[in-house]
């Protein structure tokens, strides 16, 4: 081979060489979600923990955002374009996709948890030891557990009978359940269409959290709010098997030592605590706010005492480990709750 073709050629192996290195040590990961960039449900982990992430890693883990109304923001898709590569991490809530997830559902069931944060530690843990399965398709990072839910409605509820009737929005078996037992006919809606089903009267109200009155506006199309805690949410954070297995191995090294696990459930879930006072502010200002007293309390927990069970007793039919589970679940919020 004449000398300059030599030479050429040795040049284009060695930029190949530093390319591919090059190419190996950073990478783009897409993230998706179906609320926009600012809404809590964003704000509250994926933004902060991309950002750290980049941060910890030296910028070799970068990342492309897309938000509500891009093609990738479908709220009932997120667990499923992950599982097929599609996107390479996201925040999805996992009783948007009944019967997917029965078992870490039950973290939904009514006054299992007081503090949300103690319980998506808990949660975490459980499913960490004995889920795995659920999550199998994907690269699990946690599971978060949003501020707990109250009622929201455009009719006032005195009493528990009041709901009786009324069209009140969901998410999930657990909250059927619940909103069947309270009298109430339940709606399966994500949170994106709340206000709009509010707004056109298709549904009377929703179990949402105080952050909702930030997060998507309830209040403005709500007139009475009540306090009573019934249960809570649960959303996973996680990556495509595809996006985990390719990071650069010290990437790979940080992604499962600071955004793994119960610690990254905290922190995540800990951003809904100040959301949620800012929240229960603005309902305070634009609808009637009640708190349950303890009377009403204990007639919500009398009326709703058979929902856990069933739900337990349903899975069990299915020969699932549902018992087993839900007292490693008690167990956890109870020894992280005592923290």
């Amino acid at each position: 081979m004449p000398r300059n073709q030599t030479a050429l050629a040795l040049a284009g192996f060695a930029f190949a060489a530093l390319w591919g290195a090059s190419s190996a040590q950073s990478v783009t990961l897409k993230f998706a979600s179906m609320a926009p960039e600012r809404n809590p449900i964003n704000q509250c982990g994926p933004v902060a923990i991309m950002e750290a992430i980049t941060k910890r890693t030296g910028g070799k883990v970068q990342f492309t955002r897309f938000f509500a109304g891009t093609a990738l923001s479908h709220p009932l898709r997120q667990y499923q374009q992950l599982a097929k590569n599609v996107t390479d991490m996201s925040q999805g809530v996992l009783t948007y996709t009944p019967g997917r997830f029965p078992l870490t559902s039950l973290a939904a069931l009514p006054f299992l948890m007081k503090d949300n944060v103690a319980g998506a530690r808990a949660v975490t843990r459980v499913v960490q030891t004995h889920l795995q399965n659920e999550f199998k398709d994907i690269h699990l990072l946690a599971i978060v557990v949003p501020a707990l839910y109250q009622i929201h409605s455009r009719k006032e509820i005195k009493t528990i009978d009041d709901m009786k009737g009324l069209r009140l929005r969901g998410a999930g078996r657990v909250h059927q359940m619940v909103l069947k037992a309270l009298g109430s006919v339940p709606a399966q809606l994500p949170a994106p269409r709340i206000y709009e089903s509010l707004s056109k009267g298709v549904i009377d109200g929703a179990l949402f959290p105080w952050s909702g009155m930030l997060s998507w506006k309830i209040g403005e199309v709500t007139n009475y709010s009540l306090g009573v805690t019934l249960n809570g949410a649960t959303m996973f954070l996680g990556m495509s098997k595809k996006a985990y297995d390719g990071l650069p191995a010290d990437a790979k090294t940080v992604i499962d030592s600071d955004f793994t696990g119960p610690k990254l459930a905290a922190w995540s879930s800990n951003c809904w605590t100040p959301v949620d006072a800012k929240g229960l502010a603005i309902a305070k200002k634009q609808n009637k706010v009640v708190m349950a007293d303890a009377g009403m309390q204990a007639d919500f927990r009398k009326r709703l005492a058979g929902v856990s069970e069933a739900y337990v007793a349903g899975l069990e039919k299915k020969g699932l480990p549902a018992r087993k589970i839900l007292a490693a679940m008690k167990k956890a919020i109870a020894e992280e709750e005592a923290k």
